[in-house]
């Protein structure tokens, strides 16, 4: 992918090469600027509540029972993590990526019915009353939570409580993104030169990223995910993003070294 790279490179008017280079280097540092903004704003959000306290926050919204008596709502799994992956398969996961990368969240579920569907706006107009701000798909928002209310294949209803997304991470993520394209404008030049160690390794990186750079770019578009970075850690893209930045390193370190070297030789002389 890197000779493909540094081929295309060739074939174009020597003026122009750096021009180019720069440009293919600042969108591809852009978007990592922009998934590393937006993991700083997500810190500092709230840990989950425990069990007993995410029942005490919904049940209030779900109908009480025909005999009067209050419909039980239980804990059916947690994933305390910010984000994470909804099946991890072990050290291959992490090494290869799932698709399956969502938000940390409480699932809790009703009684099963026979119709789950009026049930779950029953509980959106519930939500509506005690202050939460619920939109039509009855994901209700309400300070630092998101509640999400969906019908089950059993039918019971599911209600799922998340982190809300701090306000500071989209402008933390365009602020990143921002930071890259200067880094990446300004590195990028370099980038157009013969094929040294640290120009080959450097675009071998581009290339491997490109594409968590296309699709981390796409996110940036509203309505963004709450996981701006989650698209360089889908199955296979999460290996190639990180053997891009492996080889990104890797050509700093090169180039950093190479500059050392060529500077202690100037001196000794």
């Amino acid at each position: 992918m890197a000779a493909v790279v540094q081929a295309d490179l060739v074939t174009v008017p020597a003026r122009l090469r750096p021009v180019l280079a720069a440009i293919v280097v600042a969108f591809t540092l852009a978007a990592l600027g922009a998934g590393f903004g937006a993991v700083l704003g997500w810190v500092g959000a709230p840990d989950l509540p425990d069990d007993d306290a995410a029942v005490a926050m919904v049940a209030p919204a779900v109908p009480v029972d025909a005999d009067g008596t209050a419909a039980s709502v239980t804990v059916a799994g947690r994933m305390p993590e910010l984000f994470g992956y909804e099946h991890p398969g072990g050290p291959w996961t992490w090494l290869v990526g799932d698709t399956g990368y969502i938000g940390g969240a409480v699932w809790l579920t009703t009684p099963g019915g026979d119709d789950p569907g009026t049930l779950v706006r029953t509980i959106g107009d519930a939500l509506a009353s005690g202050g939460w701000k619920v939109t039509g798909d009855v994901v209700a928002r309400k300070g630092a939570w998101t509640l999400e209310v969906y019908p089950w294949t059993d039918g019971s209803v599911v209600l799922e409580l998340g982190r809300t997304r701090p306000g500071r991470v989209g402008p933390l993520a365009l602020a990143g993104y921002l930071a890259g394209l200067a880094v990446g404008w300004a590195g990028g030049r370099r980038f157009a030169g013969g094929p040294t160690p640290a120009r080959v390794a450097g675009w071998a990186g581009v290339a491997l990223l490109l594409p968590g750079t296309a699709l981390t770019t796409v996110a940036l578009i509203p309505p963004q995910p709450d996981a701006i970075w989650g698209a360089y850690l889908l199955v296979v893209i999460r290996l190639l993003s990180t053997a891009g930045l492996a080889l990104l390193a890797g050509a700093v370190a090169l180039a950093a070294t190479t500059r050392v070297r060529r500077k202690v030789r100037r001196w000794r002389r």
